[in-house]
């Protein structure tokens, strides 16, 4: 029957994709916190700070991305040190292509900070994604 074709077809879907699936769903999770974060640094510290306000939020995130996607989606026995300081490395370079595209997007195309934030970090997504994959929390 078409139901257990699409029941199979998601079986197989969700087997192939799984730590993909996980790290959007953990990831979206910490993106969403990260994000209210950033509100709430921006209604402490006024508009005119938004990149301190970004700095606060990532500082905050971090810890808990770095122990769901270590917990959850990678599931590493790798030493916790040396992870982090992967994720670090990661998080600089994902963290850097967040600051400089918030910046374009907020002075040269002149959106709002808050969309610019939004677009920022869809930029930085996949780019994150590759780099826990293949260095951070790459299977030995």
């Amino acid at each position: 029957s078409i139901i257990n074709i699409m029941w199979n077809y998601s079986k197989a879907f969700i087997k192939k994709y799984r730590v993909l699936i996980k790290f959007v769903l953990i990831g979206t999770s910490n993106t969403l916190i990260s994000f209210l974060m950033f509100i709430v640094f921006l209604a402490l510290l006024g508009k005119n700070h938004y990149q301190l306000s970004l700095f606060a939020s990532w500082v905050f995130s971090s810890v808990i991305s770095f122990t769901l996607q270590k917990t959850i989606v990678f599931r590493t026995k790798g030493n916790w040190i040396k992870e982090y300081v992967k994720c670090l490395m990661t998080w600089s370079i994902g963290y850097g292509i967040n600051a400089v595209s918030l910046e374009l997007i907020v002075h040269y195309f002149e959106l709002p900070i808050l969309l610019g934030q939004i677009l920022a970090i869809l930029l930085t997504t996949i780019s994150t994604f590759l780099l826990f994959k293949y260095f951070v929390f790459k299977k030995s």
